[in-house]
């Protein structure tokens, strides 16, 4: 597993939403030890998304700015915690943008701090002096490095039930090459070829890199992609669909046809226009409509899930229309 995919997935097992103030109680009187034997607990009970790693605890007097080490085959992610204690203090700004500059001495590809403070502790307010630092971190434009608040933080020790293999692909949080065979979809079956294709882009050729500039170039484009879209959707049906386990092929189905009532279901809404015609390639992931049937499970979920808030804008803004005195809404 390679740099880009790993950080793709551990950014997916963080991305667990937020809880509320007062569930950062739960740091108080958490030592710095427990809080980072237990962040560990949550990464190994990941593992197997993560693929071949090591995980070292490295907090002690010369850890560089690091209290947990991962390590792939060619990614190393460094992360910082910090305590209720480590807030209190009142240089806890200052250390954690000194640590921030020490880490680099690890070689990270990229760098986490996760604030596992409470908000309030008895009299004790710290939200301002942690919402300032995260404001100052923020402010440093730079890539390298990730911040977690408190209300993001807690919910990696909260008892949450493990993330499922659904979740990250509806994060998108697993790349193509990580994908498993049962995954994919038409994008990652090998590439299509026969006359018709062949004679379709000889017919295209003829009008040379300026084919967009004229009815009949763009005709020519169109006959093109529908005569390799009509093959890569045979080669779907006839060569791999065949080869998934019947659950999958329900869930596909599922998925599909969820995805095709939400959007009959748009263009059935009295906002719809041309406009939301035009932006609907970008609530498909930009998977031409008439290949949604055959695309990556992982888009089907992704599709689905944008498709059903897609239509409940659109719901919202037939309701506002609907109200005296209001005659349309952009979409």
């Amino acid at each position: 597993m390679n740099q880009k995919p790993i950080l793709k997935v551990l950014f997916g097992l963080l991305n667990r939403g937020s809880g509320a103030g007062g569930d950062t109680s739960l740091f108080a009187g958490l030592s710095h030890d427990v809080i980072v034997q237990q962040f560990v607990a949550y990464l190994n009970g990941h593992r197997h998304f993560l693929g071949y790693c090591q995980i070292e605890v490295l907090h002690a007097l010369n850890d560089k700015g690091v209290d947990i080490l991962l390590s792939a085959s060619a990614c190393k992610v460094g992360f910082q915690l910090k305590s209720h204690f480590d807030v209190t203090e009142d240089a806890f700004a200052a250390n954690v943008k000194r640590q921030i500059t020490e880490s680099h001495a690890h070689g990270l590809d990229h760098y986490f701090i996760l604030i596992c403070s409470p908000l309030k502790h008895r009299k004790k307010d710290y939200g301002q002096r942690i919402t300032h630092l995260l404001g100052e971190l923020s402010q440093l434009k730079t890539p390298y490095h990730t911040a977690f608040g408190p209300r993001n933080a807690v919910q990696f020790f909260r008892g949450l039930p493990l993330l499922t293999r659904d979740e990250l692909l509806l994060q998108q949080a697993i790349t193509d090459d990580c994908l498993d065979e049962h995954e994919k979809g038409y994008e990652h079956l090998p590439e299509v070829s026969g006359p018709q294709i062949e004679a379709a882009g000889k017919a295209l050729e003829t009008f040379g890199d300026d084919w967009f500039d004229t009815d009949k170039g763009r005709a020519a484009y169109d006959r093109y992609i529908k005569a390799v879209q009509g093959k890569q959707a045979e080669q779907f049906v006839t060569t791999f669909l065949p080869t998934l386990p019947p659950d999958v092929r329900q869930r596909r189905e599922e998925l599909v046809s969820a995805a095709k009532r939400s959007l009959a279901e748009c263009r059935a809404c009295l906002s719809w226009d041309d406009r939301s015609e035009y932006k609907l390639s970008q609530w498909l992931d930009h998977v031409p409509e008439e290949m949604l049937p055959y695309t990556s499970l992982r888009d089907l979920l992704h599709i689905a899930a944008d498709l059903q808030r897609y239509l409940e804008i659109h719901q919202e803004q037939d309701a506002t229309m609907s109200r005296p005195g209001v005659s349309g809404t952009e979409t």
